[in-house]
């Protein structure tokens, strides 16, 4: 159960904020996701291995790292997303660091662990004064990952202003205790008969709040002995830019094609 405590400023989100609105900016007019929105899956296909493969485009990974954690015109696979997140993350991609962070929470595609998921979430720019331990982070970090997906999965197309800044959440991982900080402003539907204004297409804080607890209950459990009393702000990736072309006809021929970008890597990395 998630019980709502008064609001705390933990510290700065900071990087990892201002590189999550940087980077919905950017998801707007990217070309595979140009080619996603209009429903045009093998294109977007098509592009992505070009650039994931001979430009080494981090962007181009992360984008391919949500379509398959996501099952956007291709089939879902979390396993094969986790290896997309983690060479965009070599290359310098916060946001896909803090997805990667969470597979290596929920144990997709690589080992489970807490403590290593929070040292990649620190090093994305997650709790930069270390007031948590790398364990109670990598929880954290975990539970933002799976109800960010959760949220972007099920909000009603067109939920928020595209790009859509992060909602602010602030997590106390040892009892569970959520504040929601701050949420982007809702856009608002048609005009009910006898007012002037549209109903609000969601309410960001219920919905927000609801995927939380969603995601507490999916992650693996933690050792409580392990969590600290500390609270950490964590920014919700709540940006549907790609998503709005998750009803796209999936192009049944269509791969990603994660090889040939591994054998990049310099010597001594292994995924």
């Amino acid at each position: 159960m998630i019980r709502v405590i008064s609001p705390w400023v933990a510290g700065l989100v900071g990087l990892a904020i201002q590189s999550s609105s940087a980077t919905a900016g950017t998801l707007v007019s990217n070309a595979i996701v140009t080619a996603v929105r209009r429903g045009d899956c093998p294109t977007a296909i098509k592009e992505l291995n070009s650039e994931a493969n001979s430009n080494q485009s981090q962007t181009a990974l992360f984008v391919g790292g949500r379509m398959l954690d996501e099952g956007i015109c291709v089939k879902r696979d979390p396993l094969a997303a986790s290896q997309f997140f983690e060479r965009s993350t070599e290359l310098g991609d916060s946001n896909a660091a803090l997805d990667y962070a969470a597979k290596i929470g929920l144990g997709e595609g690589t080992q489970q662990d807490y403590q290593r998921a929070g040292d990649a979430c620190h090093k994305a720019g997650i709790d930069p004064q270390g007031k948590l331990s790398f364990y109670s982070l990598g929880y954290a970090c975990t539970v933002r990952g799976v109800a960010g997906r959760l949220l972007r999965e099920t909000l009603p197309k067109g939920a928020f202003r595209i790009p859509t800044a992060p909602a602010i959440i602030e997590f106390r991982p040892s009892t569970s205790e959520i504040h929601v900080q701050s949420a982007p402003k809702a856009e608002r539907g048609e005009v009910r008969t006898g007012s002037f204004v549209g109903v609000p297409l969601v309410d960001a804080r219920q919905a927000i709040e609801k995927a939380w607890g969603d995601a507490l209950a999916a992650v693996p459990k933690p050792d409580a002995a392990s969590l600290g009393p500390e609270i950490v702000s964590l920014p919700l990736d709540l940006d549907m830019t790609l998503e709005i072309g998750r009803n796209a006809a999936a192009d049944a021929k269509g791969q990603l094609l994660p090889g040939d970008f591994f054998t990049n890597r310099p010597a001594g990395q292994s995924h």
